[in-house]
């Protein structure tokens, strides 16, 4: 079943017996990859005859692995690594959304569904800017007028202010902070407004929410934040700090915010769930995204 897939990238896989097999693509997945071991615990709980396979690939190789597992039709697809996510946006981006077009970047592909079947070529998506959304959507949801800072517009800021546009569009304001001001088309139209982190003392006393999108506090800057403590001082006591950073689980940001009473939210639960949303996506399943989530957990 791989043997041709074999002889295009670094490691090798063995798996047998498959009706249907996934992967995911990166340069060296296979030395640790945590979306394997995720994949196939919902494969064995649906007891299916398939298993995500990890695939090391050097770039000159990428292409052509890419067309090779399109033209496999037992292939469905699967999720896209670092530094891939890219270079596999631009091998499908005429089959892809709009608001994956304004990201410029996959971390999941699959063959769409059309009256049931699987249709012959792939589309992908960003699930990281769905899955930041997850643990505070109701509250988008349900409420009206929200102002909403965004700190960091690199990879997972773009994705996050894609689906805040398309789901809420001219509902909430949006506030980006990044190094400097970025030019975002029709900002006015969408109540969408772009500052320098310099800004962000006068501004933040209005925030409801204030979403940490930089790296800003991962385990390698531990002792950092993206927000001095006097800037959260001036914040509305009921507004809500949301870092997507997930190791540590309590960054500076949040242990601050908390220290002076405001209520926090991690990234460990968008970190599972955009591995969720991978799944679904790529996979004919009956299950919800809570029954695939404590599936996965």
């Amino acid at each position: 079943m791989f043997r041709y897939l074999n002889r295009i990238i670094e490691n090798e896989v063995r798996e047998a017996n498959l009706d249907f097999y996934s992967v995911i693509i990166g340069t060296k997945p296979s030395l640790g990859a945590r979306s394997p071991k995720l994949w196939n615990k919902v494969y064995e709980y649906e007891k299916k005859k398939i298993r995500m396979v990890p695939l090391d690939v050097r770039e000159e190789n990428l292409e052509e692995l890419f067309k090779y597992l399109k033209e496999d039709k037992h292939c469905l697809g699967g999720a896209v690594a670092v530094p891939y996510k890219e270079k596999v946006y631009n091998l499908i981006k005429n089959n892809v959304k709009e608001e994956i077009r304004t990201i410029g970047a996959v971390n999941c592909f699959y063959r769409p569904k059309s009256s049931g079947f699987l249709v012959d070529g792939f589309t992908g998506t960003n699930t990281d800017g769905e899955a930041a959304l997850d643990p505070i959507k109701k509250k988008l949801i349900k409420s009206q007028n929200l102002n909403i800072g965004l700190l960091g517009y690199g990879g997972a800021g773009k994705a996050i202010l894609a689906f805040l546009l398309k789901d809420f569009k001219r509902k909430h304001k949006i506030h980006i902070f990044n190094r400097s001001p970025i030019n975002i088309k029709d900002t006015a139209e969408n109540d969408v407004y772009s500052y320098s982190l310099n800004d962000l003392e006068a501004i933040i006393p209005d925030f409801d929410f204030l979403i940490n999108a930089t790296s800003i506090g991962h385990v390698e800057s531990i002792d950092k934040t993206p927000v001095p403590i006097k800037f959260l001082a001036t914040a509305k006591n009921t507004m809500v700090v949301y870092d997507i950073i997930y190791d540590p689980l309590k960054t500076t940001l949040l242990k601050n915010s908390e220290g002076i009473g405001l209520k926090t939210i991690n990234g460990l639960r968008m970190n599972l769930i955009q591995a969720v949303l991978a799944y679904r996506y790529t996979n004919p399943t009956n299950l919800s995204i809570e029954e695939i989530y404590n599936v996965m957990n």
